[in-house]
């Protein structure tokens, strides 16, 4: 478990985090000032900085300061309920994710993990590369339930009814911008199970619902602990893989197609996969500037346009979007 630096200046919001990150093993201290901040981050760095955006703490201006000296410590910044633009400001301020109130166990203990498993995959020597060779390790759905992180709407974005999944979202947006900023490659799949309204007609909603928390199971097991999958509508998965260039990616859609043949639930199943690759420009910071317009809407496109080429082409298959616009490798 990591030490986390919780720079709070409410008492009772304080009180709150230390318990959900220290019931998970975490390691907290607990600051209320941005002077104390600053000197426990000197002295004993933390695994991830946990700063309240709110005076006298300024986490805004604390994750700043950090990026100015070249730290690529985690930072997760907490903003109050009313805050309409979290997003956009802990992205300006470089900070890996937001929290906006009010706060849940399962949300924050969420966020810190993936923050520590994204910040670990950065430093890994050959990061870039471990996407085609993860181990795959089986992780069993609960069956006739989905996961805590699910989706019941065709629209991501419009998707607020898990606070785990409101997590992840503002996760991916902020990893797009920041692959950009330290130049290392991220990869989106769509995963679809092919006809599924045809073969699950007959399927009481129960089984149906077996049915997905199966298939869910299986992408899972198909990735590594720093990817994340989450549902996206009915039988289709957003799969997004951190430090994974185009190569890996293919590997892995690869994989996950190999692993839907296996649902048991629906015997003989196959499966279409979209892939969508953002790779750093070659060259300086004029071909890093003009690969600023990239964002996670605009990958998830991307994938989306792939996917209906493979499924357009019999279903079964891999298509992954090419950097050029218009053309696509199948």
């Amino acid at each position: 478990m990591a030490t986390i630096l919780l720079a709070e200046p409410s008492a009772p919001v304080a009180s709150a985090l230390r318990r959900f990150l220290e019931g998970v093993g975490h390691e907290v201290a607990w600051v209320g000032s941005a002077a104390e901040a600053r000197r426990l981050l000197e002295d004993r760095p933390p695994g991830v900085l946990v700063a309240s955006a709110s005076l006298p703490v300024d986490g805004e201006a604390l994750c700043q300061e950090l990026r100015q000296k070249g730290s690529r410590l985690p930072v997760l910044l907490v903003y109050p309920p009313d805050e309409e633009h979290a997003d956009t400001r802990a992205a300006e301020a470089g900070a890996e994710g937001c929290l906006v109130g009010p706060l849940k166990r399962g949300t924050v203990v969420t966020c810190v993990s993936l923050v520590l498993r994204l910040a670990e995959a950065g430093t890994r020597p050959g990061a870039m590369e471990a996407a085609a060779a993860a181990p795959v390790v089986a992780i069993p759905a609960r069956p006739g339930n989905l996961p805590e992180r699910r989706a019941s709407r065709t629209d991501l974005f419009a998707v607020s009814s898990s606070p785990d999944f409101d997590f992840l979202k503002r996760l991916l947006l902020m990893e797009v911008k920041r692959s950009r900023r330290y130049r290392y490659s991220i990869s989106l799949l769509l995963v679809e199970v092919d006809r599924f309204t045809e073969h699950t007609l007959s399927l009481a909603p129960q089984a149906r619902t077996a049915l997905l928390a199966e298939a869910l199971g299986l992408l899972t097991a198909g990735v590594r602990d720093i990817d994340v999958v989450v549902p996206f509508a009915d039988s289709r998965f957003v799969v997004f893989l951190p430090h994974t260039p185009r190569s890996g990616a293919r590997v892995v859609a690869e994989r996950l197609l190999e692993r839907m043949h296996a649902l048991k639930a629906l015997p003989g199943a196959t499966a279409s996969v979209g892939v969508a690759v953002s790779e750093p420009p070659a060259g300086g910071t004029k071909a890093l500037t003009q690969g600023a317009g990239l964002s996670f809407g605009g990958l998830l496109k991307e994938a989306g346009d792939a996917l209906r080429r493979a499924q357009a082409g019999g279903g079964d298959s891999v298509v992954v979007a090419q950097a050029g616009p218009g053309t696509q490798e199948g």
